[in-house]
């Protein structure tokens, strides 16, 4: 048996209402709309994940660069008691 969507889809004929028509797009339309809404999930989704990575990265070259630096620190004293 076909659906609302089919008939809607399909060829028109006699048989089939402007009523099952129309509720039928709006049925396409609503399947549409659902499936762009769910890549604009994936790319929020995505976008969320780089920020943390982002920011989590951040956070370790500051931890490594503070610790670069007092590793020369302890060179330069190094270099001087000899």
């Amino acid at each position: 048996m076909a659906t609302m969507r089919d008939d809607s889809r399909g060829s028109w004929t006699c048989l089939s209402t402007t009523e099952s028509i129309k509720a039928g797009s709006l049925q396409r339309i609503a399947d549409a709309t659902e499936k762009m809404a769910a890549s604009y999930d994936n790319l929020r989704t995505d976008r969320d994940y780089y920020k943390r990575e982002h920011a989590e990265r951040g956070a370790t070259i500051a931890i490594l660069e503070r610790r670069l630096a007092a590793l020369r620190g302890v060179i330069t004293k190094l270099k001087r008691k000899k």
